[in-house]
């Protein structure tokens, strides 16, 4: 993280896992693997077994991959603002989905559907131990290959599993490093604030996880959801990495503590959860305008697909274009996309 060290003028050393790299493109596909072989064996079902799970996010996708991988039918509840790419590929995925209106309707629905569906397990990630013990046998496994004598460990906080499975490794290892939290600014039930969800996918959701070990947390870190875009967009232009907003709050605490601590000898990890391709309607371009701002999401990610392919296509391959997106497509004027896109590619 040379480059973000330097734009931020931070002297401590800053390193970060990309678990978006992982198959569906979050940290969530560690877990849910083992969430439902174990489900599975517990409760001695078959090929008739039906797997029930809320989205929280990226989670539902590697639920419903998960399932799809071994034949089972799939049944994700959803509730708030779902992205339509989460809906989707849950569709691609042959998930039968079921709209709530908030939380607390998509936990009793999910409850009543495992009761009344023969065959039937609920996944939950928030309670079963075993998501823990999968971070401590390869998240923190793989971190200790990589990187000696972390002082400190900085993680989002949504299930609960990774940053208790990555934090006790850690912290037995060396009973000094030191553990941080990150929570967003709206929904900061370690901080003592209300516990209730946000609108950031990953952290946030408004349950207070039963797996989570609150006695290897030190510090807690809140960030506001405009810090969360602009260390997405640093990580994009400095590092040519394309986080989540989960990541971009990760980010600026690990960047903002690295300025406090002020030690070139210190070691700063973190983990960097899940892929922007979510969280895309959510970040605002340079001018303010929101990136993606028809009715129809859709239909902006094509305009946006659309200018990039432009952009990098040479002159003489683009032969006579007939087709363009107009203005009344669209509420925000193309340009405004076109100048986000081309602005990117000057910077690299």
């Amino acid at each position: 993280m040379k480059k973000i060290e330097e734009r931020y003028n931070v002297k401590t050393q800053l390193y970060a896992k990309l678990e978006y790299l992982n198959p569906f493109g979050s940290v969530k596909d560690r877990i849910t693997s083992v969430l439902i072989q174990n489900a599975w064996k517990k409760n001695n079902y078959d090929r008739n077994t039906v797997i029930v799970g809320v989205n929280f996010g990226d989670i539902s996708i590697s639920i419903a991959s998960v399932a799809a991988s071994k034949g089972l039918k799939c049944v994700i509840v959803v509730y708030g603002d779902v992205s339509n790419k989460i809906l989707d590929m849950l569709e691609l995925l042959n998930v039968f989905i079921v709209f709530a209106s908030d939380i607390e309707n998509a936990l009793e629905q999910a409850t009543t559907l495992v009761k009344n569906i023969k065959s039937a397990v609920m996944i939950s990630p928030f309670s079963d131990k075993n998501c823990v013990k999968v971070h401590k046998k390869t998240t923190a496994k793989e971190i200790l290959k990589s990187i000696n004598d972390v002082d400190y460990f900085v993680s989002g906080v949504d299930t609960g599993a990774t940053i208790t499975g990555v934090g006790e490794v850690l912290k037995k290892t060396n009973p000094k490093t030191v553990v941080v939290a990150v929570e967003p600014w709206d929904a900061s039930m370690l901080s003592g604030e209300k516990i209730r969800s946000c609108k950031v996918k990953g952290m946030g959701v408004g349950i207070l996880p039963r797996i989570l070990n609150i006695n290897i947390i030190d510090y807690v870190f809140r960030a506001k959801i405009q810090e969360m875009i602009e260390y997405v967009r640093a990580l994009l232009s400095s590092e040519g990495i394309a986080t989540g907003l989960a990541s971009g709050a990760a980010i600026c605490a690990a960047v903002n503590l690295g300025i406090d601590v002020n030690d070139s000898s210190k070691k700063i990890l973190t983990i960097l959860p899940s892929s922007i391709d979510n969280d895309i309607p959510l970040i605002p371009s340079d001018n303010g305008c929101q990136l993606v701002t028809t009715q129809d999401p859709s239909v902006s990610y094509k305009l946006i697909a659309y200018y990039v392919l432009f952009l990098l296509v040479p002159s003489e391959m683009k032969g006579k274009q007939t087709t363009k997106p107009t203005r009344s497509s669209c509420k925000t004027s193309p340009p405004c996309i076109q100048l986000l896109t081309t602005k990117y590619y000057i910077d690299h």
